[in-house]
């Protein structure tokens, strides 16, 4: 049996390489002649999408080869929309012929015209450089008409004075013989943004319950729910200032907290101005905040009501450059009646293309911790460490992960083949 199914490999394997050679010998070639060539730089783009609408250019894998590196990055806007920053890095005969172009997809778009409008502002970013090939003649550039007897001026006054509101609310539920479980969620959020300030509340609770059912005759219940708000004012200074006021409430049973309150001012500077945050950003935070609430159950402190200050400090460095993407965020707390009941943590993340088709990744933070007060005298009983129904004491947390990726082979590939792409293999 083993050896025939040893000859039916080879003998597959044989006619699936002649099958390539053969199909090798007439395949098209991929790239077009004389073409400007782009890497496009974008995390988040419809990849298949662009290289089917955007025909005139040849995209490659290697940033190295490219005549144009498109990098793409992007941030939210105040109304719950997305604005797009393109900068175009011209390369080889290119060099130092850079370009910077946005695009704003608003709150109301599907995904199919952000991603189509995204396209004609990259389409119209290129075209400063395909001018300069061979293709430029064939390129043939249209405006529709516009019938001024329909054109109607738009209102452009805005009855909601910057707010956006958001209410989004959802459950799940999953179970099996021996276990069930379900959950729920809701939020209501109101915002306002400008250029000179900030406001911002939301409300939110969630409830979680599961049952497990050991043998006949005994079964466990968890339930756990938490409750929150916040309400924030962030005033503009000046291109590097900004001040505020933080406030917070917040129930959980995780946590040991029947209710908490928090509230003070922030201050934050940035090293380089505000308008620069989409590509660099590297801020310092400091906020003070007092802090009266109540617990479930008596804490480790013999403490059933509290009220301290406690004070945060926070620095982080950001980058999304050619070479990839870098964060660093150092961030500490403590509070003031007892310096020695702190928090420091330290996280970082980085992207960075090492050379032609090798990327690395990596990812990394750790927590020195010295202030859960809320901890209950009780303790947590076995099943609800298992089952992380009740926070830990511990003083420290750490997680990690890296990643390597390496890509070789031919750099051109303007096909589009959407076909299994929707399949699975395992099921």
């Amino acid at each position: 049996m083993l050896k025939k199914l040893t000859a039916i490999f080879l003998f597959t394997e044989a006619v699936l390489f002649l099958f390539q050679f053969a199909n090798a010998q007439t395949t098209k070639q991929t790239a077009i002649n004389g073409a400007l060539k782009v890497y496009l730089d974008c995390t988040y783009c419809d990849y298949d999408f662009m290289r089917a609408e955007i025909n005139f250019v040849n995209f490659v894998r290697d940033p190295l080869q490219a005549d144009v590196h498109l990098l793409i990055t992007n941030q939210s806007t105040g109304s719950g929309g997305t604005n797009y920053s393109l900068y175009y890095f011209g390369q080889q005969l290119f060099q130092n012929e850079n370009d910077t172009l946005f695009y704003n997809a608003n709150t109301n778009n599907t995904s199919d015209e952000t991603r189509k409008g995204l396209t004609q502002m990259i389409s119209i970013g290129l075209m400063r450089y395909v001018s300069h090939t061979t293709l430029a003649d064939k390129i043939i550039i249209t405006s529709p008409a516009e019938d001024s007897s329909a054109a109607e001026t738009k209102d452009t006054i805005d009855h909601w004075r910057s707010w956006v509101y958001s209410i989004s609310g959802n459950g799940h539920w999953n179970g099996e013989k021996q276990s069930t479980s379900e959950s729920y969620y809701g939020n209501i959020s109101a915002d306002k943004v400008t250029e000179k300030m900030k406001m911002s509340f939301s409300l939110g609770a969630d409830y979680n319950k599961n049952i497990f059912i050991l043998n006949d005759s005994t079964e466990y219940l968890n339930e756990s729910n938490s409750k929150y708000a916040d309400a924030s004012y962030i005033k503009s200074l000046s291109k590097h200032w900004s001040a505020g006021l933080i406030t917070e409430y917040y129930s959980g049973t995780y946590s040991n907290i029947k209710w908490m309150a928090s509230g003070g001012p922030a201050i934050e500077y940035n090293v380089f101005p505000y308008s620069q945050s989409n590509r660099r950003l590297w801020t310092f935070y400091y906020e003070i905040q007092y802090q009266p609430g109540e617990y479930i159950e008596e804490t480790i402190y013999s403490k059933i009501t509290e009220s301290v200050y406690q004070q945060k400090l926070k620095s982080s460095l950001s980058f999304k450059q050619k070479w990839g993407s870098t964060n660093i965020t150092v961030s500490g707390s403590t509070y003031l009646y007892d310096l020695s009941k702190n928090n420091l943590n330290v996280s970082g993340m980085a992207n960075i293309r090492l050379f032609k088709g090798l990327s690395f990744n990596l990812y990394g933070s750790f927590s020195v911790i010295h202030d859960q007060i809320s901890l209950p005298k009780s303790g947590a009983s076995e099943e609800e460490v298992l089952l992380q129904i009740k926070q830990l004491q511990t003083n420290f947390r750490y997680y990690g992960s890296f990643g390597l990726s390496y890509q070789f082979g031919s750099i051109y590939n303007n096909i589009v083949n959407p076909r299994f792409n929707s399949g699975s293999y395992y099921y």
